[in-house]
């Protein structure tokens, strides 16, 4: 599956020897696969800020700059399409990664429409995610 390629969005700058800078921040509504998540978050030097709703991300995004928010297709208060909305009237570009169980090709179309930066297959989700990640996060 195509993504957008680079949007722009709020980072903070990365961390590195004698910078002092905070490493970049990503937000992750709930996922059953965290502990998967944050592995692959920390592995790329970054901060993994857990929320447990989209209201909870979405105020997140109000409050900081972010990196990218990783999100599941349902939220118990909203849909992907909604948030995705939302995060980018706050943080215009913001890069949006949908995370979806059983990827339908017409639903990942829906979602990437919305503004997503990309739908990766939570099935497979480290051979998925992390290219889109690394690229956000490192820029490779």
């Amino acid at each position: 599956m195509q993504t957008r390629g680079y949007i722009g969005f709020a980072r903070e700058p990365s961390t590195g020897p004698g910078t002092g800078a905070r490493a970049p921040t990503v937000v992750c509504v709930h996922q059953r696969d965290d502990a998967e998540i944050r592995r692959l978050v920390q592995a790329l030097q970054a901060r993994l800020h857990p929320c447990e709703s989209g209201g909870e991300a979405l105020a997140v995004a109000r409050s900081r700059a972010l990196a990218c928010v990783i999100i599941p297709l349902e939220m118990p208060d909203m849909t992907a399409h909604e948030l995705i909305e939302r995060l980018h009237e706050v943080a215009p570009g913001l890069a949006v990664i949908v995370i979806v169980d059983n990827p339908a090709v017409s639903e990942a179309v829906a979602v990437m429409r919305s503004g997503a930066h990309a739908v990766v297959d939570g099935r497979i989700l480290s051979s998925s995610l992390l290219p889109h990640l690394s690229y956000l996060l490192r820029g490779t």
